[in-house]
């Protein structure tokens, strides 16, 4: 197999996979759409959008399987989403695409339709995990939540993101509800049922309790969320601060606080990011983050202009208009 590609050699490679599985689902085939517009992978009743490479980029066989993890996510988003069922709010919107994207891959995998489908959209969400890391510092903000819950939710996930305390009970049972739904109308019910649930959180978080008796050294920072100061104040622990080790300010729950029970993947090492904070109420015209996985042509390969067999050709490549204009290879 080759382990790399030029752009011209990717594009024909993942549009075949693109067919082939469709033709495994037993869908219509789709039309792959290259766009330098898109920042994530989308797909109508027809038409798929993928971000586009240049003609002499060099891609790997990693970008292959991530651009073959896209196409397996939207053509079964084709099988099972019933793309009428929506919501005004747009934070229950986008709690509803997380709960939509764990609901098709889980039953996807558990069908086993394809091979290796387990493998493919693990690392699909485990690579949006990663990014999600590096760029998030604050997990307990409730902007934040909808994209912990689409990791929380897929149990194929290997990478889990940090949890303000609070949120645990209720993604876990939203899971289990999830992997119980039979449609999209099912999957926003899930939704509806989180919002609710969230908007019940305290509004605020609480007061940090101050410490009794002497503050110097560092007592400040070994406060613990119920109240509680840390052993003696000595050791490793000094100036850690809360949410650390096994669970610290969360009571008596120790780790099995960590975002596992949803899957059978282990904290990441940034895991005490937003723990040892009390999940609060997203509050109205609160913005959630995306939770589609990022479509990004790799580093150095972005391609200005779209893409597409039925677009035309005008001047510098650009393929912008809808009618052909062109007959080629006749």
């Amino acid at each position: 197999m080759k382990t790399k590609y030029f752009g011209y050699e990717f594009r024909p490679a993942v549009t075949l996979f693109a067919h082939k599985i469709c033709e495994s689902l037993g869908l219509d085939p789709v039309e792959i759409e290259w766009s330098e517009y898109t920042q994530t992978a989308c797909i109508n009743q027809h038409t798929m959008i993928l971000a586009n490479v240049r003609d002499d980029a060099v891609l790997t066989l990693g970008d292959l399987q991530r651009y073959t993890g896209f196409v397996v996510h939207e053509l079964l988003h084709r099988k099972y989403t019933l793309f009428g069922v929506n919501h005004r709010d747009q934070y229950v919107r986008t709690l509803h695409n997380a709960i939509e994207d764990a609901w098709i891959e889980h039953k996807a995998i558990q069908s086993n339709l394809t091979g290796n489908i387990g493998e493919l959209l693990g690392s699909l969400i485990d690579n949006m995990t990663t990014e999600g890391l590096a760029q998030v510092s604050d997990w307990s903000n409730p902007e934040q939540y909808p994209y912990v819950l689409a990791v929380y939710a897929r149990p194929h996930a290997k990478i889990k993101v940090p949890m303000a305390e609070g949120l645990a009970p209720i993604f876990e049972e939203a899971t289990r509800r999830t992997h119980l739904c039979k449609s999209s109308k099912d999957t926003l019910a899930v939704a509806v049922w989180v919002y609710a649930q969230l908007s019940n959180l305290p509004t605020e978080q609480p007061e940090p309790v101050q410490p009794e008796g002497d503050e110097q050294g560092e007592g400040d920072d070994a406060i613990q969320g119920d109240g509680g100061i840390k052993g003696e104040g000595e050791g490793e622990g000094e100036g850690e601060g809360e949410g650390q080790g096994e669970g610290q300010g969360e009571g008596e729950e120790g780790e099995g606080d960590a975002p596992t029970t949803g899957g059978s993947g282990s904290p990441s090492p940034d895991q005490t990011q937003g723990q040892g904070k009390v999940a609060t109420a997203p509050q109205r015209g609160t913005e959630a983050m995306e939770v589609e996985p990022t479509n990004k042509a790799p580093e150095n390969a972005h391609s200005h202009g779209s893409f597409s067999q039925a677009s035309a050709m005008q001047k510098n490549a650009y393929h912008v208009t809808t009618r052909k204009r062109f007959k080629l290879g006749a």
